[in-house]
């Protein structure tokens, strides 16, 4: 990824790239969804502009007319699901999103048979993609893939990849690098044991490296805005930006932890602790993204 959008930390991170074709997907004609927040949108606008702009696709980036035409939005797509997403979870979405737009399509009578054409061959392309993947998956053994990349994503978190955001955003956003990534993979493809294995190793790293960054013990309680609170840095507001974009569709019900960690513009969800320690908070957020 840092090889795409080189620069702050925030695009550094694995899960950015996953997540903004699915996006891409969603937000793309009929399909588009609105945003929770202006935070996330400039966020995702932002993703946008600089992802447009690489190699063929900077040419349509200079006219944001062509940005609202069926067609070039599709050979965007296809562009950016053919250099951009790598993991299953990312296609498998994509391909989704595209079923849906096709489906929609022939339902209509306004879409011109090149549109019907352009979406009929990209999900016949993402068909194939998605079951290689798979075909790849079954043939690994997930736990250890599981297993090494989570040890390499608290790794990062430890040695302060991760350090822009607020102690609990720092914990999403490594269980977000997880849940995108290989160890997500793992827990959809693996049994039920090593799904369960693989959660609490998450769950045990998630607690001791929030305990160290509060210096506390795991089972200290602060007072929740401790946990919620972002370092004064230079690119504080984008890491905002981006922690409200990564959790654009947390729910305050049923995920009150992550959308409290994400939502900071908004009032604390009913169902975030008011004080809690590290335990409390990495378990629950642990529960709210894999279980």
């Amino acid at each position: 990824m840092s090889s795409v959008l080189p620069g702050t930390q925030t695009r550094a991170l694995e899960c950015v790239a996953e997540k903004f074709v699915v996006d891409f997907a969603r937000n793309s004609g009929v399909m588009r969804e609105p945003w929770r927040s202006q935070q996330s949108k400039a966020y995702y606008q932002r993703l946008t502009d600089e992802f447009i702009g690489q190699s063929q696709l900077q040419k349509w980036a200079l006219d944001e007319a062509l940005l609202e035409t069926p067609e070039i939005v599709l050979a965007m797509l296809g562009q950016l699901c053919q250099r951009v997403a790598k993991k299953h979870r990312a296609m498998a979405k994509v391909y989704e999103s595209v079923s849906a737009m096709a489906a929609a399509s022939a339902r209509v009578t306004h879409d011109s048979v090149e549109i019907r054409q352009q979406l009929q061959k990209i999900q016949q392309q993402l068909a194939l993609r998605v079951g290689k993947l798979e075909t790849q998956l079954q043939g690994t053994d997930l736990t250890h893939l599981g297993i090494v990349h989570c040890e390499q994503v608290f790794a990062r978190w430890q040695a302060g990849h991760y350090v822009t955001f607020s102690p609990a955003g720092r914990c999403y956003v490594a269980l977000q690098e997880l849940f995108w990534g290989a160890f997500g993979d793992a827990l959809r493809f693996g049994n039920a044991l090593q799904a369960t294995e693989l959660v609490e190793q998450a769950r045990a790293l998630a607690i001791s490296q929030l305990a160290h960054d509060v210096n506390a013990s795991v089972r200290t309680r602060h007072y929740y805005y401790e946990w919620l609170m972002f370092p004064s840095t230079p690119d504080m507001m984008e890491s905002k930006e981006a922690l409200a974009w990564l959790g654009d569709d947390c729910d305050g019900d049923r995920q009150p932890v992550s959308f409290a960690t994400t939502q900071t513009h908004q009032g604390v969800s009913l169902g975030m602790p008011r004080i809690c320690s590290a335990m409390r908070l990495g378990s629950a957020m642990v529960d709210e993204i894999f279980i």
